[in-house]
């Protein structure tokens, strides 16, 4: 009787010591865990060149390197020291190792990126911005006028740059009783439209960096019953 009473109390002993080395061993991975969250940056360092030039329109992407590697990037502030009217950030996040400037105007911009409570760690980014080569960013794709059988879906599309992101461009409804927009995506190259009712309206697609605009006119339409012999209908009518 005493030996089985020995047994069980060395079992408890057993489970009650493997408890609080599992405790430990949690609450330990827990602590690093949070430790690591909060390891400020000692220095940075610029990824590819410091000086660039950009294109009016055009989008690029900034990226510093953190020692240590494992750091937190949530100490690092960026920010346009000089140039403000020349370049822009497109991103609302301030503190990361990496940023996205938008060229706005020909100028010179200088930006930084540094480590919160040490101003002496920073890089500092020179960035010249160039007039475009002139050419538009933007173009109609097939004719300026359209035609459209009511409640039929369709799509209009404009060429565009490389440079020019299909975030930046927007397209509007002059008459959204006539037309309406096919699906949610009212942004990009190509959009998706529904014929509501006969009518005629115009459709706006804007380069929201650069102001340019791009207008199609669309005529909702009967087939058939709407037109007359000498009608050019069938001249831009797209099957």
């Amino acid at each position: 009787m005493k030996k089985v009473k020995r047994i069980k109390k060395t079992n408890g002993f057993s489970l009650l010591l493997l408890l609080i080395v599992t405790l430990v061993t949690l609450f330990g991975s827990v602590v690093r865990a949070d430790y690591d969250d909060w390891i400020r940056p000692t220095d940075i360092s610029a990824v590819g060149r410091k000086s660039l030039s950009m294109k009016v329109g055009e989008e690029k992407k900034l990226r510093v390197l953190m020692k240590p590697l494992y750091a937190n990037d949530d100490f690092l502030r960026w920010k346009i020291v000089s140039g403000t009217k020349y370049v822009s950030f497109d991103d609302y996040d301030r503190n990361d190792d990496s940023i996205d400037i938008i060229a706005k105007k020909a100028g010179t911009a200088k930006v930084c990126c540094y480590i919160n409570g040490k101003s002496n760690k920073k890089v500092t980014f020179t960035i010249k911005v160039k007039k475009s080569s002139g050419k538009k960013t933007i173009a109609a794709k097939g004719s300026a006028t359209k035609y459209e059988e009511i409640y039929d879906d369709f799509d209009l599309e404009v060429r565009k740059l490389a440079a020019v992101s299909n975030k930046y461009l927007k397209w509007t409804i002059a008459d959204k009783e006539i037309i309406g927009f096919g699906s949610p995506l009212t942004k990009g190259s190509e959009v998706d439209f529904f014929a509501k009712k006969v009518g005629t309206t115009k459709i706006t697609c804007t380069n929201t960096q650069t102001k340019e605009k791009i207008t199609f006119t669309v005529k909702v339409v009967n087939r058939y019953e709407d037109f007359d012999e000498d009608d050019d209908f069938w001249e831009y009518y797209d099957d």
